[in-house]
């Protein structure tokens, strides 16, 4: 199958989509799973997730085998054909209108699906506008001609052809003016001409519409006039028309010929759904099935956010918490039902939802197709560790030894490097994966000891719209696939422009707090403003996720953005300006004797030597460490010491940006110890540099530096200081973590490092 990568648990013959629709992508019947009463499939996850991709995987693979029409909400077209008529169309009836197009090319068993009750629906909308003219009007009506079947109108059960139903129309128009509303001459001539048949088609469909009392013709002009009216009135007009659509499509099969010649489940499948047009399709299908409305389309949309998004849920529900959430490596298949009780129109329609979550890719998958990106076939089992642990070509495989036939020597370790980055870089988020992968692919072979996660970045590459176009960094195009190219909904215009810049310097934040600070800085003098904790709504409703101790709450999203930020302004200005203002913020902090007690840094003043640290002031960052060691502080304790150690030591380092030189190897080994200063300063000064290479993890992990830590912390415990016993048990527990490459100080978006 093509571009199934990481969906193998999904799409495989006993996978979720399989048994959703009956049929696996190469046509063998499955048994279905629920029903009737069905879920509306949400897959969740955030940009760059694949979501969009899986969508496709079904239409072009299942798609051969039950209907299944795709639509894409994020598509201008749909509201640029509106604009075209908005007194008949609106953004709901130009989808409908594709979704009934497609379903009618269905070529596949049983033939096209045709949708006479939708073509009802939408020519009484189109014949509805009482301002337009009867030649305009008209022309509304014979648009939606494509939606019935060829050769007849619905399959036969008016009296007449089609043809010469357009016809009396045609002759009608053409005569005289008329002397009544169009919208009546249309339902006069549709119900003179439809058969008894039809009239019990139309009777049980639109005489179910609000106020008809079981007459259709009734039904169908009060949806004309709810149309027009706007507001609350089309909402509802709208969602009948979805509803006629399925009941087209559920006809379709229970007809006699469809019993026979149909097997499986049809699709609708709506991409970017999370959007203003995705929750105006959705919600009355979840509506309509929550009442007992059912049909056996099988809707699966997508929803940035894990939860599926806030228009699921009610405020004041008992029940809005209760939904069914379930991913791939949970194993087995979901296990859905709705829920019973409640109060009809008052539950929370994510009751009707079933939320699967969007893999990740494992540390397998990810070599794989960095494999294949490189041309080099699939992998074997030692590639994969040696990417897993993160270790350097040279600490796995010997260097100078003859690779395997058609491979240089090194060449293997440096694929491991560049693996080992991708890992750490992407989190198995697969887009990174692949538009690393490709960066990667145009490297020759770099200096494993040298190359870090910031030259991968650099990489460059085409972008797919443009193959023939100049090559940018690997980086520029994930910015633009991942936040210019997914704006959040709510982000207002006027911010469009500036939401990448916000975001970069919102990369060197941690908590609302702080970004809240640096956001009134950098948005000084504008009318129009974002406050800090209105970003962090609208980047969790963009489906980024949230971490306690970074603002940018993913790890490759936060690298992507802060080396976009040094390389905003000439020689890492606007890094440098972020970086002091944040430092001068909390050493202002720290000297009005505030304890900064709820900091992700413990301390105000460890904050402002966190930043200080990253904008070069290496000095007065040790200073403060030498300073706060509770032999120098007797107030300090000396657990908080190490925390406030690693807080610091978490500090990005701008030397690989620039192309500067890296001393920080050299002085934490002790080769170039820093001038002046006590032995204890230049104790403070090796262990901060050797858990600052550490922590960094833009390179595979150097066991010469973790090797350091233990020596160094029983030398510092040396002195009579109380809670010496703390920095034994430190360096034991360093020492278990960095034997399995983790973090010395884990948080959600550093979990997939080692």
């Amino acid at each position: 199958m093509s571009d199934d990568l990481g969906f193998g648990k999904l799409l495989d013959d006993d996978g979720l989509v399989a048994r959703l629709l009956g049929k696996t992508c190469k046509g063998r019947n499955r048994p279905l799973l629920y029903g009737p009463d069905l879920p509306v499939v949400f897959l969740t996850g955030g940009p760059g997730m694949g979501k969009g991709r899986l969508l496709r995987c079904v239409r072009d693979e299942f798609g051969r085998h039950v209907p299944a029409a795709h639509l894409d909400c994020a598509a201008p077209v749909h509201a640029e054909r509106a604009a075209q008529h908005p007194s008949t169309r609106s953004e709901v009836t130009e989808a409908l209108r594709e979704l009934a197009v497609q379903f009618g090319a269905w070529s596949g068993d049983g033939g096209a699906i045709g949708v006479p009750r939708l073509y009802a629906g939408l020519v009484a909308v189109a014949a509805g506008d009482p301002l337009a003219g009867q030649a305009a009007g008209l022309d509304e009506v014979r648009r939606h001609d494509d939606l019935l079947p060829k050769g007849s109108f619905w399959g036969g059960v008016l009296h007449r052809a089609f043809r010469s139903y357009l016809a009396a129309l045609a002759a009608l128009f053409a005569a005289q003016p008329l002397a009544t509303p169009l919208i009546t001459a249309i339902l006069d001539e549709l119900f003179e001409r439809v058969s008894s048949e039809g009239k019990a088609t139309l009777e049980d469909c639109y005489g179910a519409y609000s106020g008809a009392a079981g007459h259709p013709r009734l039904g169908l002009h009060a949806l004309s006039v709810d149309f027009q009216q706007g507001g609350e009135g089309r909402a509802n007009a709208e969602s009948f028309l979805f509803r006629a659509l399925r009941e087209d499509v559920e006809a379709a099969y229970t007809s006699v010929r469809g019993r026979m010649a149909r097997a499986g489940r049809p699709a609708v499948l709506l991409d970017h759904a999370d959007n203003a047009l995705g929750r105006r399709l959705l919600r009355p299908v979840l509506l309509d099935r929550e009442s007992g409305h059912h049909d056996r389309v099988v809707v699966i949309a997508t929803a940035r956010r894990a939860d599926g998004g806030r228009f699921l849920y009610r405020s004041t529900d008992a029940d809005a918490g209760v939904v069914t959430s379930w991913s791939p490596g949970d194993g087995g298949l979901p296990v859905w039902q709705r829920r019973q009780g409640g109060v009809p129109g008052l539950v929370a329609p994510a009751r009707g939802a079933l939320l699967v979550g969007m893999p990740t890719l494992t540390t397998e998958q990810q070599n794989n197709e960095v494999a294949r990106l490189q041309g080099h076939g699939g992998h074997s089992g030692a590639a994969g560790h040696g990417a897993r642990s993160g270790t350097s070509g040279a600490a796995g495989h010997g260097q100078g030894h003859p690779g395997p036939a058609g491979h240089q020597p090194g060449e293997h370790a440096s694929r491991l490097r560049v693996e080992s980055g991708i890992h750490r870089l992407s989190g198995g988020r697969p887009r990174f994966v692949t538009r690393l992968g490709e960066g990667a692919a145009s490297l020759r072979a770099p200096d494993p000891a040298a190359f870090t996660d910031w030259d991968l970045l650099d990489a460059p590459v085409r972008s797919r719209a443009e193959p023939e176009g100049r090559p940018v960094p690997v980086a520029d195009l994930l910015l633009d696939d991942l936040v210019t190219r997914q704006l959040p909904e709510e982000l207002p215009p006027e911010q469009h422009d500036h939401w990448l810049d916000l975001l970069s310097h919102l990369s060197v934040a941690h908590t609302g707090a702080c970004a809240q600070h640096l956001m009134q800085a950098r948005q000084e003098g504008r009318d129009e403003r974002l406050s800090a904790y209105r970003i962090t709504e609208l980047l969790a409703d963009s489906g980024w996720p949230q971490c306690p101790r970074h603002f940018i709450g993913d790890r490759g999203l936060r690298h992507l953005l802060m080396r976009r930020l040094y390389r905003l302004r000439p020689d890492g200005a606007a890094w440098q300006e972020d970086h002091e203002l944040l430092r001068a913020h909390f050493a202002a902090r720290a000297d009005t004797g505030d304890s900064g007690a709820d900091e992700p840094c413990g301390t105000a003043g460890a904050h402002a030597a966190h930043h200080h640290l990253a904008a070069g002031g290496v000095e007065a960052a040790v200073d403060h460490l030498t300073g706060a060691f509770p032999l120098r502080d007797p107030s300090r304790s000396m657990a908080r010491w190490c925390e406030e150690l690693l807080a610091v030591a978490g500090a990005p380092c701008a030397a690989p940006l620039s192309g500067a030189p890296d001393d920080r190897h050299a002085r934490a080994l002790g080769e170039a110890p820093p001038a002046g200063g006590d032995w204890l300063r230049r104790r403070v000064d090796r262990l901060l540099h050797a858990v600052w290479l550490y922590e960094d993890r833009t390179r595979p992990v150097d066991q010469a530096l973790t090797g350091t830590w233990r020596p160094l912390l029983d030398r510092l415990g040396e002195e009579p200081v109380p809670g010496t016993e703390v920095l034994t048990r430190t360096a034991g527990e360093w020492a278990q973590l960095a034997q399995e490459r983790q973090p010395l100080k884990p948080c959600a978006c550093t979990r997939h490092l080692g």
